[in-house]
């Protein structure tokens, strides 16, 4: 299945939104810490994802992975899981300021009220 996305403004990298994706996930579940894992197929390319998992106690895997998933759309990525070989793209390593997750928080809220989700 092929979600498209919805443009998003300003240009970022992978491993800086992944770092902004999981420290509002967070920041918006009151968790201590969190783990995200990308997916990507080899051919992938800039905002091309297979998709997203998140380390978490099984009784909250899927709702915050599918919150993950709507911020990554929100930031103007691709989600299609084609089959082919995959590997797993970096994590954010959780060492991050205060002043740095508010600004992530800020970014995700932002991309999110300008997509709206279906």
């Amino acid at each position: 299945m092929r979600i498209a996305p919805r443009s998003a403004p300003g240009a970022s990298t992978g491993e800086q939104d992944i770092c902004d994706v999981t420290l509002w996930l967070t920041a918006t579940q009151g968790l201590r810490r969190s783990r995200l894992w990308i997916d990507r197929h080899y051919t992938h390319i800039g905002r091309e994802i297979a998709g997203v998992s998140i380390m978490s106690p099984p009784e909250l895997r899927e709702r915050l992975t599918e919150a993950a998933r709507q911020a990554f759309l929100a930031l103007g990525y691709t989600i299609e899981n084609t089959g082919a070989d995959l590997y797993h793209h970096a994590t954010c390593d959780g060492r991050h300021s205060r002043h740095e997750t508010i600004k992530a928080y800020a970014r995700i809220e932002a991309a999110l009220r300008r997509w709206p989700s279906t």
